[in-house]
């Protein structure tokens, strides 16, 4: 009798201290060198596109483990990226390298997902061109405006809430 309870309640504490399991998501980016504007400040070197390709990743799979449901996998490949804003080389020499943030210049990626849920059966895959006309209209209380992503972050969480938020209530419920 001891050993059954004993075996029961180290079931149950295992159970209990197992991780919980967690949505997934993975990202990758398809030649960015050939994406129409991955860049801030007007640099386009390597590394700061690594920086901002490794800061969509990071906010993706933060967004993954706040909408998606556990068990959940999201395969998000970038196959192009219109960021923001614009440069202007026709302005003096001092503002060739500024970014000007107008209506004209809207954030724009093209990107293909998978979604799947715990079993692995296929949710949706397709390829979408997400954009946002009123970027410049929508104040988002999520983001500082010291955030050179804050656009491209806001357009992508209001995408990730339409496509995979787990509320049954719709997009923006509770926020």
């Amino acid at each position: 009798m001891n050993t059954r309870i004993l075996t029961a309640a180290l079931v149950a504490a295992a159970a209990w201290l197992a991780p919980a399991a967690r949505a997934e998501v993975s990202v990758q980016f398809v030649d960015p060198e050939k994406f129409s504007d991955l860049s801030l400040s007007g640099s386009t070197t390597e590394g700061v596109q690594r920086h901002i390709m490794g800061e969509l990743s990071k906010y993706l799979k933060y967004l993954g483990d706040t909408y998606l449901r556990a068990g959940q996998k999201l395969d998000i490949t970038f196959l192009d990226i219109d960021m923001a804003g614009d440069y202007e080389p026709w302005r003096t020499p001092n503002l060739t390298h500024t970014r000007f943030i107008r209506e004209v210049y809207i954030p724009r990626m093209t990107l293909r997902h998978v979604w799947r849920d715990a079993q692995g059966k296929v949710l949706a895959d397709q390829q979408e061109r997400v954009s946002d006309l009123n970027y410049l209209m929508i104040a988002d209380p999520y983001y500082t405006y010291n955030d050179p992503l804050r656009y491209e972050k806001a357009m992508l969480r209001r995408w990730f809430e339409e496509r995979f938020s787990a509320s049954p209530s719709g997009p923006y419920a509770g926020h």
